[in-house]
């Protein structure tokens, strides 16, 4: 399992949890950790305008501990609706595509697979994750960015 954290810019982390391995509170507030950090790295500039973080409603994801650190970070979150049985908007984005570019290809070991799943994020047009955008929002990010603040 893979949890994929990006932006209309660029790709900023894909956290790859250890097979059979459960999610829970503690791994999900380790991953939120690791992407306030990439944030730090990559994204400096955003850190004290505020970031705003969309995710699913799972029960990691939603427990006060987690909320608690999202306030601390000075997080805002964008919820996915409660008990949706819907996926994220970006799953359909991102996941198809890529299923399509590791079809029929063989790795020997878990490290090949997320190497591969890493290298196809890190590769990806700066278009795809505008169209990501767009469809989240449904106003072309490119129209958004052209409008006075």
């Amino acid at each position: 399992m893979a949890r994929v954290f990006w932006n209309h810019q660029d790709f900023l982390l894909v956290d790859f949890h250890t097979r059979g391995a459960t999610v829970n509170v503690t791994s999900y507030c380790a991953t939120l950790d690791r992407l306030r950090n990439t944030f730090r790295k990559k994204r400096p500039e955003l850190l004290p305008k505020g970031v705003l973080v969309l995710h699913d409603n799972g029960r990691p994801n939603t427990t006060s501990v987690t909320r608690d650190l999202k306030q601390i970070f000075l997080w805002n979150i964008l919820e996915h609706p409660f008990c949706s049985p819907d996926f994220a908007p970006s799953d359909f984005h991102y996941f198809g595509p890529l299923k399509k570019h590791l079809a029929n290809r063989r790795f020997r070991t878990y490290a090949e697979i997320q190497e591969a799943v890493v290298k196809w994020f890190r590769d990806l047009n700066p278009d795809f994750l505008y169209a990501g955008f767009d469809r989240l929002i449904g106003l072309p990010m490119t129209q958004m960015l052209q409008q006075p603040c």
